[in-house]
Order: structure tokens, then C-alpha cells, then sequence
């Protein structure tokens, strides 16, 4: 069905489709560290599995909701040019952008899980290796005696599948039955965004507990942070400043950059001591290598021995001195 270009309204203006391109750019890169570092490391160890939830579900909630009140944009790219179309649809594209960055955070969570944390161990192999304490443990891994940390990564995957699907199934029949623009779909977006709501205020405290107990940054990225944190507060003062605007619209923007800053200055004061007493351990090591350098009956015999050497050379050198002088005075 052709829509009437009237109500697509006027096309947005050249500084605000710069400003939302950069946003753009900037939300992609700034996901990128934290995935590198998974894949370098290859393990999420770290990550609160509580994170990944409220920010995965949090995600998907808002690329719905985003979808389904900007629905008209979609349909007056059939109307619009092929510029105005694509600075109609960036609003849509940050969004998505973010939120996929997102859930490829929670796929690298669940395959680089530890593989030491997924079972727990029922019994230990001896130092002759007997079959009768290793067989226990082979035979819990293999029944799959998961840990409390494994089963909750797990009961995550299964509440992400299940909330996407329900997001999926539930707007593609509101769209199709009732129509993209009636009340019962706007309802549904709005529960939508107000969930994501709650969940992006309550996305960083499950992280920040998480860090705080295991004094470790872990599988955490730095630069994303120090680059999201301004970010989002830059974010949170571009929507509030914009007019028709209320506290509402940027409180979880703000929320969500304030808590991540906690998050960030705990990591950097981590991150700082672990390489401190990494220094320090380096520094012993070194002291006590040239200890045992020093103190080595190896290396004490070698340099009296050296000595006794040069010693027998000097006395040596006045007896040739007078031998060789005896002969001058016989021609």
C-alpha cells in the first residue's frame, strides 16, 4: 500500500544526520575492545552472567520499541529519495547498531565460557594417576555436574532466546493483525521501552558487585569503557537539550553512563594494583636470582679458581723477568 508523503514529515537536517552518523560510528567501535579481548583471551571469565542478561534483554527490548514507533520511516522510504531515506532510518540504525553489538557480546560470553568453571570436580587425580579417584571425576563430567556459575550462564541463553522470540512473534502479529500504527502495537512498543527503561538503570550494578568481589577486571574492557562513559553522558545532554524533551527521555542515558563510570574507576584502581604487585613479584624474582647467583657453591669455586689463576700468573712474571735479564747480560 502507497503511503502519503505528507505524513512523513520534513527530512532531518544535515546536522543532526552528521551527528547521529558519528554516533553511529562511535557506538560500533566502542564495542569493538571488549570483543577483542574476549577472542584474545579466549575466555569471558569476568563478565557477571546477570550483565549480560539485563543488557541483552534490554537490547532486544529497545530495537523493538524503536522499530515499531519509527515504523512510518520504513514505509516512507518507498516515498523518499535514497538520502533522505537513509537520514530518516539512522535514528533506527544507532539503535540496532548498539544492540547487536550487544548480543555478539553475549555470543562470545557463552562460547568462551571457562571450561574450569563449567563441572564441578567430585574427586581428584593422585600423583600415580589411579583410575579409582580419576574415574569419579570423568564420570561427573561426563553426566555434566555443572557448577551454580555454569547453570545460571545456561538459564541466561535460555531467558535471551526466549525474550527475542517473544519480541519477534508478538510485534510481527500486531503488525500483520491490528496494524502497525494502532493502539494495542503502541502499547506494546511502550511496555517495551519502558522495560528496557529498567533494565539499562539496573544493567551495571549485578557488574559492578561482581568486579568489586573478585578484584580483578577480567574479561572487561577499559577502552570501551573510557570510550562509552563520555559517550553516554554526551549522548544523555544531545536528547536533553532537544526540544519537546523531558526528564524521562534521558534519565536512563544518564543513569546508565553514571553507573558505568563506577564500574570504570574500579577497574582502573584494579588494573593499576595488578600491575603493581606484578612489578613487585618481577622485582623479587630478579633479587632472588641473583641471591642464589651470588651464594651458588658452583659459582664461588668458579671465581676462586680465577683468582688462584691470575695469582700464579703474578708471581710467574718476576721470575721470567729475571730469567730474561740474565740472558741479556750472557751474549
Amino acid at each position: 500500500m502507497q503511503i502519503d508523503p505528507t505524513l512523513c514529515g520534513e527530512a532531518p537536517s544535515s546536522q543532526n544526520t552528521i551527528l547521529t552518523a558519528l554516533l553511529c560510528i562511535g557506538t560500533f567501535l566502542s564495542y569493538l575492545p571488549q570483543h577483542i579481548k574476549i577472542l584474545r583471551r579466549r575466555s569471558s571469565d569476568g563478565l557477571s552472567p546477570y550483565f549480560i542478561l539485563l543488557g541483552t534483554v534490554g537490547a532486544g527490548s529497545n530495537i523493538t520499541n524503536i522499530i515499531l514507533l519509527q515504523f512510518i520511516a520504513l514505509q516512507c522510504c518507498t516515498v523518499q529519495t535514497l538520502g533522505v531515506c537513509v537520514a530518516s532510518l539512522l535514528g533506527i540504525v544507532q539503535v540496532c547498531i548498539q544492540g547487536l553489538m550487544f548480543y555478539i557480546t553475549f555470543v562470545l560470553y557463552m562460547v568462551f565460557f571457562p571450561e574450569q568453571n563449567k563441572y564441578e570436580p567430585v574427586g581428584e587425580e593422585t600423583e600415580e594417576g589411579s583410575s579409582e579417584e580419576s574415574s569419579p571425576l570423568l564420570r561427573a563430567r561426563s553426566k555434566g555436574v555443572a557448577t551454580i556459575e555454569w547453570q545460571t550462564a545456561l538459564w541466561v541463553s535460555a531467558a535471551v532466546a526466549t525474550h527475542a522470540t517473544v519480541c519477534l512473534v508478538m510485534s510481527t502479529l500486531l503488525v500483520a493483525v491490528v496494524g502497525p500504527y494502532s493502539g494495542p502495537t503502541r502499547t506494546w512498543a511502550s511496555l517495551l521501552g519502558l522495560f528496557s527503561l529498567c533494565l539499562t538503570c539496573l544493567q551495571f550494578f549485578p557488574q559492578i558487585i561482581k568486579t568489586w568481589r573478585s578484584k580483578t577486571v577480567g574479561a572487561l574492557s577499559i577502552p570501551m569503557m573510557l570510550m562509552q562513559t563520555p559517550g553516554g553522558f554526551l549522548f544523555a545532554y544531545s536528547i536533553a537539550i532537544r526540544p519537546g524533551v523531558n526528564w524521562s527521555s534521558w534519565i536512563s542515558t544518564f543513569v546508565a553512563a553514571t553507573l558505568q563510570g563506577v564500574l570504570l574507576a574500579i577497574c582502573l584502581v584494579f588494573e593499576a594494583r595488578a600491575k603493581q604487585e606484578q612489578e613487585q613479584i618481577q622485582g623479587q624474582g630478579e633479587n632472588e636470582g641473583e641471591d642464589e647467583f651470588s651464594t651458588s657453591p658452583a659459582v664461588n669455586e668458579a671465581v676462586q679458581g680465577s683468582q688462584a689463576e691470575v695469582n700464579s700468573e703474578h708471581e710467574q712474571e718476576p721470575a721470567d723477568a729475571v730469567g730474561s735479564r740474565s740472558d741479556d747480560a750472557n751474549p
